[in-house]
């Protein structure tokens, strides 16, 4: 008995020691590792660096279709002086007796379709035509202008700011062909003098010749 009264406190003792000197190489140990280690910063600041590279959206500069239905086919070409003879042909618009020069490109569908705003503008005008019905009109920037006609259900009004892509109007059935078909009549107005549409899409505003 009396010596488990003296064991007792010594082992007691010696467990107390070995946990203070494993403790101080631990401390030790970890204190040297962090002053050997490189001085990383990992701020966000420094994580995005300059050679990033900034990305832009640039899809409202790229020209799209007027459509979004993949049933839409080209009825009639834009008629352009350079090309042959029998595409300038198909490219003649003949209404009540008269024959004239297609200055855009005429879209057609058995379906109606929705027609949309091929870049951001503003709606200029809203008017009806003798051959081509319903028109609108959209001021892009660069000096382009856009003309929607044939048209028929029209969802906006003159000052109106238009998206790219926003449905301003659906197709109509057309008093040059008169058929059941339904056709959107669009012209393109670079400069002032009318280009070939199918010749623009996936183009940017600024590489228009």
């Amino acid at each position: 008995m009396k010596l488990s009264k003296i064991i007792l406190p010594v082992l007691y003792s010696v467990v107390f020691g070995v946990l203070v000197f494993c403790s101080y190489v631990v401390y030790n140990g970890i204190k040297s590792y962090v002053s050997e280690m490189p001085n990383y910063d990992y701020g966000v600041s420094d994580v995005f660096t300059s050679d990033v590279l900034n990305v832009s959206l640039t899809s409202s500069d790229i020209i799209v279709k007027p459509y979004i239905s993949d049933k839409v086919k080209v009825l009639r070409s834009f008629y352009d002086v350079n090309s042959d003879s029998n595409k300038q042909e198909s490219s003649i618009i003949y209404y009540e007796g008269t024959y004239f020069k297609n200055n855009g490109v005429d879209y057609s569908s058995d379906e109606d379709f929705d027609v949309v705003s091929i870049l951001d503008g503003e709606v200029i005008g809203i008017e009806d035509n003798l051959v081509y019905g319903k028109v609108i009109t959209i001021k892009h920037d660069n000096n382009l202008i856009t003309k929607y006609s044939n048209v028929d259900k029209v969802l906006v009004n003159v000052g109106y700011k238009t998206t790219q892509g926003e449905i301003i109007a659906s197709s109509n059935t057309s008093k040059i062909d008169g058929s059941n078909t339904y056709i959107l009549h669009f012209e393109m107005i670079f400069n002032n003098k009318n280009i070939d549409p199918e010749k623009s899409y996936t183009l940017s505003v600024s590489d228009l010749k």
